[in-house]
């Protein structure tokens, strides 16, 4: 039974890491790919192994990866927020060094997030202009591969090793998707090689065996290149080209977010609907959201100030998780919390707090401010 401390693929990749930097004085760039493509062959082979001749990987407990994801995050200097269970969330907890916000979900199988949660994930981290992540080392029966970035329904997934390695510093240059594995290229190194090679994009093009339109895109960074190509085109150009991935720093914003459906399907309440009509009077910016500890953000563009607010109900036997768990998410998320309802009664004597009186009054942000 292979688990991560007796993984074939890791440890072989590991031993060839150091024979290659000890024996041959090859390009870092050409190491890694190297490696990779061994990664990507012996990872078919323990496929096949799980399949056909019943190998099973040995999956940790959720527990467990949620114990090492937070111990990873806080050995790298990251500020972690509580976790998230007062109620259904889409993320665990969220995580904060200097300017990187990410919001985590810890999962053993990536195909345990629903669209619904990773909609909501993707709502989230475009609200406060960060990353969502997923971190899961599964894929049904099949192992992830280390090094490599996946993706669910639109969220980044990283193995749980990937995510020590990023938190350190060393990003990973491969993604995967149903078509394979890619690489980002520096298109204007590329460009500029060539130029400096006296190669035109047609005759570097068929060196390389890729259409001129293909490597037209690389140049331009239009598209991704396959590892094979990549390969191919750093050994005729003979430079590094591929670049790496910081994954904290991309927000995925070029990626569908249905913020709007969000909103359409969560204002069913009346309350809900008053403080939404009372924010946008006081011209902040409202977003409702699903599936995460708070109900609503909003955020003021000429005063850059940011507010989390949730409903209060009534018989809610967890409130002071809830209360707990939205205080610590805003000082990661740098907003200021405020929590809504009725009355009082229920509410801890600490926490800002507007009943429906006091919030029909408002007529000002200035009176909005003087009571948070």
């Amino acid at each position: 039974m292979w688990n991560r401390k007796n993984n074939g693929p890791s440890l072989l990749t590991d031993f060839l890491r150091k024979a290659i930097s000890k024996n041959y004085a090859f390009n870092i760039f050409f190491q890694r790919m190297t490696l990779v493509s061994l990664h990507v062959f012996f990872c078919g082979i323990s496929l096949y192994l799980a399949i056909h001749l019943k190998i099973k990987v040995n999956p940790m407990e959720r527990a467990e990866a949620l114990d090492i994801a937070e111990a990873t995050l806080h050995s790298s200097g990251f500020t972690v927020s509580r976790r998230c269970s007062s109620r259904t969330s889409c993320f665990d907890f969220a995580a904060r060094k200097e300017e990187n916000l990410v919001f985590i979900k810890v999962l053993i199988d990536i195909k345990d997030i629903s669209p619904t949660d990773a909609v909501s994930l993707r709502a989230v981290a475009k609200c406060f202009d960060c990353t969502s992540l997923i971190i899961s080392d599964m894929n049904g029966n099949e192992k992830l591969s280390d090094d490599t970035i996946y993706s669910r329904y639109d969220v980044y997934v990283v193995t749980s090793k990937t995510l020590d390695d990023i938190v350190r510093g060393t990003y990973p240059m491969i993604e995967a998707t149903r078509g394979g594995y890619f690489v980002r290229l520096d298109g204007d190194e590329v460009r500029l090689r060539r130029h400096e090679l006296g190669l035109s994009i047609g005759k570097l093009a068929g060196m390389v065996g890729i259409s001129r339109r293909a490597l037209y895109g690389y140049e331009r960074e239009l598209t991704r290149a396959s590892v094979a190509v990549a390969y191919k085109l750093t050994e005729i150009l003979g430079v590094p080209l591929v670049k790496t991935i910081n994954i904290l720093r991309n927000n995925q914003d070029d990626q569908k977010t249905d913020i709007d459906f969000q909103q359409s399907n969560c204002m069913k309440n009346k309350l809900h609907r008053l403080i939404m009509d009372k924010f946008a009077q006081l011209e902040f910016k409202v977003t409702q959201l699903r599936r995460v500890p708070f109900d609503f953000a909003a955020s003021c563009p000429k005063t850059n100030l940011r507010i989390i607010g949730s409903f209060l109900r009534k018989k809610r036997q967890d409130t002071n998780n809830q209360v707990e768990e939205i205080m610590s998410l805003s000082e990661l998320i740098k907003a200021r919390p405020v929590f809504f309802g009725i009355n009082r009664k229920n509410t801890p004597r600490n926490v800002p707090f507007l009943g429906l009186k006091e919030l029909t009054k408002l007529s000002k942000k200035d009176e909005l401010m003087s009571l948070l």
